[in-house]
């Protein structure tokens, strides 16, 4: 029988990029919490659905308003061309 030894290559290099790894996981999850998550991210979705149904109703109503404007001014030329 023979006492061969092996000599493993290479297990520095793997220890230190595992502990990279590492490393760059606990990083990753810190700027995870700092910047709120899905929680935060799911607020300001329903914020902005707020906003966008706000705005839809005012365009919405100027929109008319101008509708009824233009209506007015259409009917008023029309009977200064029945005048003539």
């Amino acid at each position: 029988m023979s006492n061969d030894k092996r000599v493993v290559r290479g297990g520095f290099r793997s220890t230190v990029a595992l502990l990279v790894s590492i490393i760059a996981l606990i990083l990753s999850l810190m700027a995870l919490n700092r910047t709120g998550g899905q929680v935060d991210l799911k607020a300001q979705i329903n914020e902005l659905q707020g906003r966008i149904e706000k705005m839809k109703k005012e365009t919405a109503e100027k929109v008319n308003k101008v509708r009824q404007e233009t209506s007015k001014a259409l009917e008023k030329i029309g009977v200064d061309v029945d005048k003539e």
